[in-house]
């Protein structure tokens, strides 16, 4: 009874490992690049990715901060544009290449003179398909353990996602911040100098005041 309890057991915990290695398989099957990046007033930059045929490709990006929040995007393929957004904050952008080659994610600041943004974009290509639909086609019905492996890499997923919305906007309203904490340091300078001023006016001109009134010839 011992063996045979100790070979089920082997069994559960083979058949769990088998599709939390299902699960790696199938989120490895979309590879995302994330990558936050500062761009100079007139300036274009271009992120090259080769790309098989029939791939879903997805790009997302934010003005994270500088000038009006808006950028230029164009989607090159061949030397072909193949989709283009102006002077958007968020954008999120998705399609299927129709060959395989070298797929260009260019952003342009070509339209700011003096504004220096600071970009965030997320390239994902390939599609993560429904894990759970997969594993009942490929394994049939999926034991409590094996239902929880997919559940916890669902989740974790959803986690990752909110955090990076989370850091986008903690970045945004950090620069917020920032830009309204150097108006404030300059405004509160301007108004101390100010007031020096005025206090030195004030000084010189009562003294003149005193001044005239002792020089002047008793009556």
């Amino acid at each position: 009874r011992r063996v045979h309890g100790d070979n089920g057991k082997g069994r559960k915990m083979s058949s769990g490992m088998l599709v939390a290695l299902a699960v790696l398989c199938l989120a490895a099957a979309a590879t995302a690049a994330e990558l936050t990046f500062d761009m100079l007033p007139h300036e274009r930059q271009c992120f090259m990715e080769v790309v098989e045929k029939d791939t879903d490709i997805t790009v997302e990006y934010q003005v994270v901060y500088g000038g009006r929040l808006d950028i230029d995007l164009d989607v090159v393929f061949d030397d072909n544009v193949v989709h283009s957004e102006r002077s958007q904050q968020t954008g999120a952008y998705t399609f299927k290449s129709e060959k395989t080659g070298e797929y260009q994610f260019c952003f342009s600041n070509e339209m700011s003179t003096m504004a220096h943004k600071t970009i965030y974009i997320d390239i994902i290509i390939g599609s993560e398909e429904p894990i759970l639909n997969t594993l009942k086609e490929e394994h049939g019905a999926l034991t409590q353990m094996e239902s929880s492996v997919v559940s916890i890499h669902n989740g974790l997923r959803t986690i990752s996602d909110f955090q990076t919305h989370h850091r986008m906007q903690e970045a945004t309203h950090r620069k917020t911040a920032e830009y309204i904490n150097e108006r404030v340091q300059w405004v509160s300078t301007g108004e101390m100098l100010l007031l020096v001023v005025l206090s030195l006016f004030q000084i010189v001109y009562l003294r003149g005041l005193f001044a005239e009134k002792k020089s002047a010839p008793p009556i």
